[in-house]
Parts: C-alpha cells; sequence; structure tokens
C-alpha cells in the first residue's frame, strides 16, 4: 500500500493522529522536502529523498506492491500534480493507495489574510527560469484580475540546492515584465501582499505597494506573493485590523480591461474624430455622402453599445465596419479622410 501523508506547514507538529498511527505501522517512509525548507523533522524511520526520485516513483512503486510505504511532503500531498501523477500509477499497478490530508498553502493564506477563498483564481508559481516563464505568469495574473479574482504567486524554493526565489526579486521581475507589456496588471503603485513562512512561529504578513515591497527584506522561505483582484468590504477590514496593513488597501481589477474594450474603445474615438473631418470637408459636395456618414454614425453606435452588453465580437466588427466605410473614400479618392 501507499500513503501519502500531509506534513502541513510548519513540522511533524502539523501531522494528524491518523497519519501518526499510519506511521507506526508503516514499513518504508520516505519524507520529500523540495517545496520547503522543513527542519528538524523527528519522524522515526524516514528517509529524506528528493523530487527527482518521487517524479521517478520505479522504486516507491516497487516497494509499495508488497509492503506498506508512506510518503510524507510538505502542505497537502495531492495539491501538487507530481504526487497525484504517482498515486494515479499506483493504481494502475494494482497498488492500494491512500490520502491523508493536512493543511495546505492554498487554503492558510486565505485564512490568514482574510480574503475570501472562493474569489482565487488561477495559482502560479514564479521560478529562476528564463523571462518567457515569468510572461506565463504576468499573462495568468491579467486573466484574474479581468474576472475580479485575486491571484496566488508561489515562489520557488529548491532544497536540493537550497535556493529560494526572494520576494523583492520576484516583484522587481513583475514590474519589469509591466513595463514591456503595460497591461497595468502589477505598475508600481498597486497594491500587493507578502507572506512569508505562514504557520511558522516567523510568519509574516506584508501589504503595501509593488514599489515599495521591491525594496523589502523578508527572510528566510517560504514566500508567496497575493495580488488581490476586487476586494469586498469584510475582506479589506481584515487586511488593515488582522494583517495591521498601515498602507492603502485597494484592489487590482479596476484598471484592468480586456483587449478588445481597450481597442474598440479607441477605435470608437478615432472613427467619430475621422467623421467629424470627413464631414467638414464634404460640405461642398452637398448631400452626397450623408447616407454613408448615416451607416459610419449607426456602425459607431453599434460598436459602442455592443461593448456595453459585453457582445466584444460584435463591437469589433461594427466599428470595423464603420472605418471600412471611411476608408472607401480615400481607397476611391473621392474625399480624403483623415485618421
Amino acid at each position: 500500500m501507499l500513503t501519502f501523508i500531509g506534513l502541513g506547514l510548519s513540522n511533524e507538529k502539523g501531522l494528524t493522529q491518523e497519519a501518526m498511527d499510519a506511521l507506526k505501522s508503516a514499513d518504508i517512509v520516505y519524507l520529500e522536502t523540495y517545496t520547503s525548507p522543513l527542519s528538524k523533522i523527528k519522524i522515526p524511520k524516514a528517509q529524506e529523498v528528493s523530487r527527482t526520485f518521487v517524479e521517478d516513483g520505479r522504486k516507491i512503486l516497487s516497494e509499495s506492491s508488497d509492503k506498506n510505504l508512506i510518503l510524507l511532503c510538505y502542505g497537502d500531498p495531492v495539491v501538487a500534480t507530481t504526487h497525484m501523477g504517482l498515486r494515479v500509477r499506483a493504481e494502475r499497478n494494482g497498488i492500494d493507495t491512500k490520502v491523508i490530508h493536512s493543511a495546505s498553502i492554498l487554503s492558510a493564506i486565505p485564512g490568514e489574510t482574510g480574503l475570501h477563498s472562493y474569489k482565487f483564481g488561477r495559482t502560479v508559481t514564479m521560478t529562476r527560469a528564463a523571462p518567457a516563464k515569468n510572461l506565463y505568469v504576468y499573462h495568468s495574473l491579467h486573466a484574474n484580475l479581468l474576472n475580479g479574482l485575486h491571484s496566488l504567486i508561489l515562489l520557488e524554493y529548491d532544497s536540493s540546492s537550497n535556493f529560494f526565489l526572494d520576494p523583492k526579486a520576484a516583484i522587481r521581475s513583475l514590474l519589469e515584465t509591466e513595463q514591456e507589456q503595460k497591461k497595468l496588471v502589477i505598475p508600481p503603485e498597486c497594491f500587493i501582499i507578502v507572506c512569508s513562512r505562514v504557520g511558522q512561529s516567523t510568519q509574516r504578513i506584508v501589504g503595501g505597494k509593488a514599489s515599495s515591497l521591491s525594496k523589502k527584506n523578508f527572510g528566510k522561505p517560504p514566500h508567496a506573493i497575493v495580488l488581490p483582484g476586487e476586494l469586498h468590504y469584510t475582506e479589506e477590514e481584515a487586511l488593515r485590523h488582522v494583517c495591521k496593513i498601515k498602507d492603502d488597501v485597494t484592489g487590482n481589477s479596476a484598471r484592468v480591461k480586456l483587449p478588445a474594450v481597450e481597442m474598440v474603445s479607441k477605435y470608437v474615438t478615432k472613427a467619430k474624430k475621422a467623421l467629424e473631418g470627413a464631414r467638414s470637408r464634404a460640405q461642398k459636395e452637398g448631400k452626397r455622402f450623408d447616407s454613408l456618414f448615416e451607416n459610419v454614425e449607426l456602425y459607431t453606435l453599434d460598436a459602442e453599445r455592443f461593448l456595453n452588453e459585453g457582445k466584444y465580437e460584435l463591437a469589433i466588427l461594427s466599428i470595423g465596419y464603420a472605418e471600412g466605410l471611411l476608408d472607401s473614400l480615400n481607397f476611391t479618392n473621392q474625399l480624403d479622410v483623415e485618421w
């Protein structure tokens, strides 16, 4: 049998009584600490193993085929896709499996900050990888903000090399990406939260402007960053009174717009200006272009209406028709239309 047991957020003190009973009857106990620097863990028979050992999984599966084997890991074991993949492989090979759950950073962060758990969107991990990886993180944050959702950013910790991604380095990297992408996902003045060593005696939660937090030292890992989306007033109160955050507590969703909204709004403004100029230059032509101008105006109004109704494709099509009609005057040399 293969049993996955979560250590929670600190050390063996986070083990449940069910987990302690299972450990007593285990033949083999492996301890994986890749994602967190859990120290001074006192568990009899526990052998520390690497993430590579767990990902490979062949020895674990071989030994659990005729022995009771336990894999201990930080947090809740099946939150990580690596462990679920191993469980699926075990079941395919006729090996019974069981999970004994424990506290996870995914549930602890909402609990410690007062942010509503059901308002968190996609969780992402920032690593020391190439900038392209951080671009994926940036776009994920953008998608969450568009839906008013909070974003949890886990920062890499690698026990094998004793490496951890410092929060200030992660924030600086995101600020640099913002300068390139310019989608207002994480401008310098935006409000973010840095959560350090959650569940441990040295836990620290700090909130403030990204520009300010990018200069602070946050100490030892593990760390995570939260980018709030829309904040309910109860969430704001929790951040101010429970987390003791003195800076302005504000959400970040209001300033972020869908690409379609930005594009249509920009083109509607341009079309209205171009139409006004075209009508002025066409006065000597009498009523020759009145019908065309009326259709341009109607398509522009349709674009605004569809935009307000959230019908973005129709809004783009409508403003495209409006621009096309005006452009036709240029292409046929009938009237000079300036954009």
